[in-house]
C-alpha cells in the first residue's frame, strides 16, 4: 500500500515538474514569437521607433470551435516623449496555453539618437515581473512566484534598413532548489530587415532573425511580408527550433499572415502557425497548429507603419 502510494506520488510529481518546466521555459515564448507584430517583445531598443503612440492586442487560441479551450492574450503599447528622443512602452502577457496559467508585465524605455543624416540608434532597457507556478516542499504545489525580469537592446535603423541586437532577459530565474533555474530562458537576439519599393503600390519587407542560447544550437528565422497599396499585407515566415530538453524535440514551423489596414487608425491581422512555439522548449500533445488574431490601434498616425 505504501509502495503504491509512493509510486503515485512520484508519477504525479514528475508530471508537475514537466508541466512547470514547460511554463518556466516557454512562459514568455508566446510574447517573443510575436516579434514581427511587436518588435519590442524581443528588443527594448525598438521602444518608440514608430514615434506615434500605438497599441497592439493579440489573442491566441488552439481550438476556436471548443469552448474554454487554451488561449493567451498579449498587449503592447509604446510611444515617444521629448520630441522623439525617448521612447516608453508597456507589455503584458496572460498565457493559458500550457499546463499552468502564467502572466508577465514589462515596462521599457529607450533613448534615440541620430548617428548620421540617415541613421538613428535606439538604446533600450526593460524590466518587469513574470508570475510563474512553482512546486512547494511537498512536491505537489501550485503556488505562484513573481520572478524579476530585466533586459537590454539596441536598434539601428534608416528609412530602408534596420539591425537589432538584444538580451531581453538577463536575470536568472529564482526557483529555489528546483532544477528549473537552469532552463530559464536568457536568449540573445540578432535581427535584420528592411523595406523595398517594388512599384507604386507594392512594398516588400524581408527579415531574418538569429537566436542564440547558452549551450544550444543556433536558431534562425527568415521570411517576408508584402504590402499592397498600404492596405493589405500578406506574409510567410519559416522558423527553426532545436529541442534541448528531455521533454522536447526539434521543431521547425511555418507562420502565415494576413493583415488589413482599416482606415488610418486600425489594423486587423490573422496569423496561423503550423506548430506552437511551446513545442520548441518542452513536450507537447494536442493540435499542431495555432491561430492568432491582432488588433492594432494608432490614435494619431503620422503615416503608414511598416513595422
Amino acid at each position: 500500500m505504501n509502495t503504491h502510494y509512493g509510486m503515485k506520488k512520484m508519477i504525479l510529481s514528475a508530471l508537475l515538474v514537466a508541466g512547470i518546466y514547460q511554463s518556466a521555459s516557454a512562459q514568455r515564448e508566446v510574447l517573443y514569437e510575436q516579434y514581427l507584430q511587436n518588435p519590442m517583445s524581443v528588443n527594448p531598443g525598438f521602444t518608440g521607433v514608430r514615434e506615434d503612440f500605438n497599441m497592439t492586442a493579440m489573442f491566441r487560441r488552439k481550438w476556436f470551435n471548443i469552448r474554454n479551450s487554451p488561449s493567451s492574450q498579449t498587449f503592447a503599447a509604446d510611444g515617444t516623449i521629448a520630441n522623439g528622443k525617448f521612447g516608453i512602452g508597456f507589455q503584458a502577457l496572460n498565457d493559458q496555453t500550457s499546463y499552468f496559467t502564467t502572466t508577465g508585465f514589462t515596462g521599457s524605455f529607450a533613448y534615440h539618437l541620430g548617428v548620421s543624416d540617415n541613421w538613428k540608434l535606439g538604446l533600450g532597457a526593460q524590466g518587469g515581473i513574470n508570475v510563474l507556478p512553482v512546486m512547494d516542499q511537498s512536491g505537489y504545489g501550485g503556488n505562484n512566484r513573481a520572478v524579476g525580469s530585466f533586459g537590454i537592446g539596441a536598434w539601428l535603423r534608416s528609412d530602408k534598413l534596420y539591425f537589432g541586437i538584444s538580451k531581453p532577459e538577463l536575470l536568472e530565474g529564482n526557483f529555489g532548489n528546483q532544477p528549473l533555474a537552469a532552463v530559464y530562458r536568457r536568449p540573445l537576439y540578432i535581427t535584420a530587415g528592411g523595406s523595398y519599393e517594388l512599384g507604386d503600390e507594392l512594398m516588400l519587407l524581408p527579415h531574418v532573425l538569429f537566436v542564440q542560447e547558452k549551450d544550444r544550437k543556433l536558431r534562425f528565422d527568415f521570411g517576408t511580408r508584402l504590402w499592397v497599396s498600404e492596405k493589405v499585407g500578406i506574409g510567410a515566415s519559416y522558423r527553426t527550433g532545436g529541442g534541448y530538453t528531455a521533454f522536447s524535440s526539434k521543431v521547425d514551423y511555418l507562420q502565415l499572415s494576413a493583415e488589413v489596414q482599416v482606415g488610418r487608425n486600425v489594423r486587423l491581422g490573422y496569423f496561423y502557425s503550423t506548430r506552437t512555439a511551446e513545442q520548441i522548449y518542452a513536450s507537447y500533445t494536442g493540435p499542431k497548429g495555432i491561430h492568432e488574431l491582432m488588433l492594432k490601434f494608432v490614435p494619431n498616425p503620422k503615416g503608414f507603419h511598416k513595422y
